[in-house]
């Protein structure tokens, strides 16, 4: 099974712990968070942040146990945070290893504490009096974390253990004060239950195996500062709600196991079937009677299903390179996808959340991400689901661009998520049919009957005319966006200025538009729809031979044009406007399924899209030789906006250019070993930087290409992983 190990070489100072982040997931879009060490460094952390709608209105709830260790008449602070002004608990001191397999582990020596004590064991700072082991895991498809402690006492004295569980209600993405922090509380055997006063519908239990509850006298702990938040030039201070510590006793010479189970709970009256709030759902509340080893069998459960994740991509993995022995970069890729499969409750049906911790589901960043996250990784029946979850929706020619956070109406700003669709649909063909044999009639059926009007009713709304003005032009090419449009995947606004309009015809929007019609016709003469058939290979066509024409421009293609005239007698074409600015956007071009371009084209652009753009990890959004280009991507929310698509670096870019990589140099005698070249930086990512086992959104253009925005980024996941398993393919075909 996929693990990652550390040791404290990689926590020699408290900062260096607290950059590298874990994260775990529920699939209801719920997750929790925290650094490497325990403490906490941005807002979007915790042990518990609960998916009240899934997967939305996420509410961190319980935000971290700490613990103090008392044995021999030495006193161990185990706390590992940070306060205002680089105030730091330093619990770290005593941790020794962390272990992350989806679920994560923390291991904890304490000693020395006498001489005289022969015949306790040894650990590296001379004798070890007392061990802890804290192992969390957030269960599946609920708002439930479980923590497994193991303290073992080898020194002939009582060791009192004190857990400090720290509370809070607050929307995922802000900060509370003590005024706006308020619960009411009652104690229910061993059952602490909380009521926020902001939301009384909702109540939080913690339950223990065992332990005395210690009421606290000061019940806040004010300036807990987070880091990543500072850096982000915010105060990034917040206030946690203690109320009790929990006193457990471990005799000499004992090896306990305490349980530690925190849920969220809405409840409705039995008589109205109304929710239960504010006193109601309190006195509603019960002793959970948590047994000792109750944490211990829910955390295998989950380990079990990462197994299981695990066993399902190998088998994909197996039947499509017909290798045995697989890689542990593919498992690692496979354990990371699992974290954006969530289920959607407006739907009844899985979608994909774009990234970590702060997206939710966003049309474009899905039908990127589908193949990589799904298809490669043997979740077939998530894939129908995704599918029907976004054709749902379709609306005018369009799927959504967004589903917000707030419950409101799906957005559709978005020229390329429809036409990514037909990339994922073309792709969920081709891996049934070669990956799960025995279900291929079934998923043709269910393109036939459930998909494919959806792909009629988008083709014909792009050549007609849609939203957001989206329509084709005489040409045959797709012309997009207006005004304060922001219709392709550069989208940003910093208030009325859009950084990068890109209004016209923008070349992977096209380099799309030719793949959807092509592949619309293919499945047109599958299903007897032979008009249509026609008719699509008639503006497939169109497309293809005016393409190159069009954007070509001194071996590389321009990246927006608009007002396009072919003049007679005159070689090229005359533009009203064109974007020439060097961005990766033309690299679709190559690495579609059905490329609008020559094979010297195709080079040329790969060429120089590696010497300007590829940076390891990414690639860059503008050339470095662009007056406009921003080399880093750091600071306040506007800085970053303005630096967002003009020279940061982009992760899930990295899929199409290794896919034209291979298509360029598919006859090399090198391939092998360029390929694995192009890997390697994110393999070395992977278990190094940022989150364990995640692949960021972005990347700095400038060296060393620090990791920025999500930690870890659906479509960046699943393109490399993807492109990794296609890497694998090109040599069985």
């Amino acid at each position: 099974m996929t693990t990652y190990t550390y040791d404290p070489s990689r926590w020699n100072t408290f900062e260096e712990g607290n950059s590298l982040e874990w994260v775990m997931t529920s699939g209801n879009g719920g997750y929790a968070g925290g650094s490497l060490i325990g403490a906490r460094n941005r807002t979007h952390q915790g042990y518990l942040t609960a998916a009240l709608n899934p997967p939305t209105e996420r509410f961190v709830v319980l935000e971290q146990i700490s613990e103090f260790i008392s044995v021999g008449g030495i006193e161990y602070d185990l706390e590992t945070l940070q306060h205002r002004g680089k105030v730091y608990s330093e619990g770290q001191k005593y941790l020794k290893k962390v272990t992350y397999d989806g679920t994560i582990r923390f291991d904890y020596e304490l000693g020395p504490v006498r001489t005289d004590a022969e015949s306790l064991p040894e650990c590296e700072s001379g004798v070890c009096v007392f061990t802890q082991t804290k192992h969390i895991a957030l269960l599946r498809d609920e708002n439930t974390i479980a923590v497994d402690y193991t303290f073992t006492n080898y020194s002939a004295e009582e060791a009192a253990v004190c857990l400090t569980p720290a509370f809070t209600f607050r929307e995922h993405n802000t900060l509370k004060s003590a005024e706006d922090l308020k619960f009411t509380d009652l104690i229910t055997g061993d059952t602490l239950s909380l009521i926020p006063h902001e939301k009384e519908d909702i109540r939080i239990d913690l339950s223990v195996s065992e332990g005395r509850f210690l009421e606290l006298a000061d019940k806040y702990d004010a300036d807990v500062e987070l880091q990543t938040e500072v850096d982000l030039e915010t105060e990034g201070l917040t206030t946690s709600y203690i109320p009790y510590d929990i006193e457990i006793l471990v005799a000499p010479g004992e090896k306990k196991h305490v349980s530690v189970i925190c849920t969220v709970e809405q409840a409705e009256s039995e008589t109205s079937k109304k929710p239960l709030r504010g006193e109601e759902l309190l006195e509603a509340a019960v002793d959970r009677f948590v047994a000792a080893g109750t944490a211990h069998k829910l955390i295998e459960g989950v380990r079990e299903y990462y197994h299981s994740c695990e066993e399902r991509g190998r088998a994909v993995y197996r039947e499509l390179t017909k290798e045995t022995d697989i890689p542990e970069f593919f498992d690692r890729l496979v354990l990371d996808a699992d974290h954006f499969i969530a289920f959607r409750r407006s739907t009844g049906l899985k979608t994909v959340l774009a990234g970590l911790p702060w997206f939710t589901d966003w049309g474009r960043d899905t039908m990127i991400a589908f193949t990589g996250l799904t298809l490669c990784t043997g979740r077939f029946d998530d894939a129908r689901e995704i599918l029907l979850s976004f054709a749902k929706y379709e609306r005018h020619g369009l799927i959504p661009n967004m589903f917000p956070d707030d419950g409101a109406e799906p957005l559709y700003n978005t020229a390329d998520a429809s036409l990514w669709y037909f990339i994922a649909v073309y792709n969920y063909m081709g891996y049934t049919e070669k990956a799960d044999p025995s279900n291929a009639e079934n998923s043709v059926e269910f393109i036939r009957s459930s998909i494919y009007p959806v792909l009629i009713h988008i083709l014909e709304a792009y050549e007609k005319g849609t939203d957001n003005s989206i329509c084709m032009e005489p040409s045959g090419l797709i012309h997009a966006g207006s005004g304060l449009d922001q219709v392709t995947w550069m989208d940003v606004r910093v208030g009325d200025m859009v950084v990068t309009p890109r209004h016209g015809c923008p070349v992977e929007i096209n380099a799309l538009w030719y793949n959807a019609l092509r592949i619309g016709s293919g499945l047109a003469k599958r299903f007897g729809d032979s008009d249509r058939a026609g008719h699509w290979t008639h503006l497939a066509d169109r497309v293809g031979s005016v393409f190159e024409k069009v954007f070509l421009s001194n071996g590389y293609l321009y990246d927006v044009v608009d007002g396009y005239t072919e003049v007679e007698g005159e070689p090229g074409f005359r533009y009203s406007d064109c974007d020439d600015s060097f961005r990766p956007n033309q690299i679709f071009a190559v690495s579609l399924p059905f490329s609008p371009v020559s094979d010297d084209t195709a080079r040329s652009i790969v060429d120089k899209v590696e010497s300007e753009l590829y940076v390891g990890v990414g690639l860059r959004s503008l050339s470095p030789d662009n007056p406009d280009y921003h080399g880093q991507y750091r600071g306040a929310l506007e800085k970053r906006d303005l630096a967002y698509h003009q020279g940061t670096a982009w992760g899930y870019l990295l899929g199409a250019y290794i896919d034209a990589v291979i298509k360029v140099h598919r006859q090399d005698a090198d391939l092998s070993n360029r390929l694995q070249a192009l890997f390697e930086p994110v393999i070395a990512h992977l278990s190094e930087a940022n989150c364990i086992g995640g692949f960021c959104e972005v990347f700095e253009g400038d060296a060393p290409h620090t990791g920025r925005g999500c930690y870890t980024q659906a479509w960046s996941t699943a393109e490399i992983l993807r492109a990794y398993l296609n890497s694998k393919m090109c040599y069985t075909r």
